[in-house]
């Protein structure tokens, strides 16, 4: 990350990185999603992430479609390959550490419209939480679970998706109830654009959440979640035909949560593998 990355990812809880994926990879995504379409389960009914609040209700939910990183050659290839994505990498090494590990299966999101809104939420104050936070130390940045979103489809200006309170990560006092439901304090939410190919990546700890989606055209996002490779938020053991499926330098961001000083493989920041890590 240069000096200004660092900078906006401190001040803002976020930052898009440009042109992640080529042209080829969008293609070969969205190809497969297309392919499992009929997979794709829409939130509604109990299942709806709105919260009940009126100004982030829709016509239908969030829809979700998981699996892709099981998916057969080539349909999995894209998804397999953002665990290692090599514009990605140096960012996670200076957010996370090195060692970082993929704590969540990928979950590819999808919004057609009329899609609902998801209530904001987020780890920021008043209390601390151990696995979803924002510190940083001398003049080093640590992060808890954080986001690590590709887009396989633009999302413009007015399209909804991804939001954010700018800045929260660093809160101290609860969230207003009525700017978690969309209610009130819209000026202090900001809608994420982006185009496809980009990469948004954020902390858990900034405050977060989804407008209604009102985009002709669908909403597609492959969703990671990375933590420190001591850290797990879910537990998670990889079944051995996924790992199967993987390239040397992906099975080392499925390794289990345990120190570097204990020999952790890790990436380097090209995304090839480095040597065993002894660091303190």
């Amino acid at each position: 990350m240069t000096e200004d990355e660092k900078y906006l990812f401190d001040v803002n809880g976020y930052i898009v990185v440009r042109n992640a994926l080529s042209a080829a990879d969008i293609a070969l995504a969205n190809a497969a999603i297309d392919r499992y379409a009929d997979r794709i389960r829409e939130r509604v009914g109990e299942d709806s992430l709105s919260g009940g609040s009126k100004a982030l209700q829709g016509s239908t939910g969030r829809g979700d479609l998981d699996g892709a990183l099981s998916w057969e050659e080539p349909y999995g290839r894209p998804f397999r390959d953002m665990l290692v994505n090599r514009t990605v990498v140096p960012y996670l090494h200076e957010l996370l550490g090195p060692g970082f590990r993929l704590d969540h299966d990928l979950a590819i999101i999808t919004m057609r419209r009329g899609a609902e809104g998801h209530i904001l939420h987020g780890s920021s104050g008043p209390g601390f939480d151990r696995h979803q936070y924002y510190i940083c130390k001398a003049g080093r940045m640590h992060n808890g679970l954080t986001v690590v979103a590709y887009q396989m489809a633009d999302v413009n200006p007015g399209d909804g998706g991804l939001c954010v309170v700018p800045g929260s990560h660093k809160g101290n006092f609860p969230c207003p109830a009525a700017l978690r439901r969309g209610e009130a304090y819209r000026d202090f939410v900001k809608q994420i654009t982006c185009k496809a190919g980009d990469c948004i990546i954020f902390t858990e700890a900034v405050t977060h959440g989804t407008l209604p989606w009102t985009a002709d055209h669908q909403r597609r996002t492959a969703l990671f979640r990375f933590s420190p490779g001591n850290l797990a938020y879910v537990p998670h053991a990889w079944p051995a035909n996924k790992l199967e499926l993987m390239s040397p330098e992906q099975r080392l961001v499925l390794e289990p949560p345990y120190h570097s000083r204990l020999n952790r493989p890790v990436l380097r920041l090209d995304g090839e593998p480095a040597a065993a890590s002894r660091s303190e």
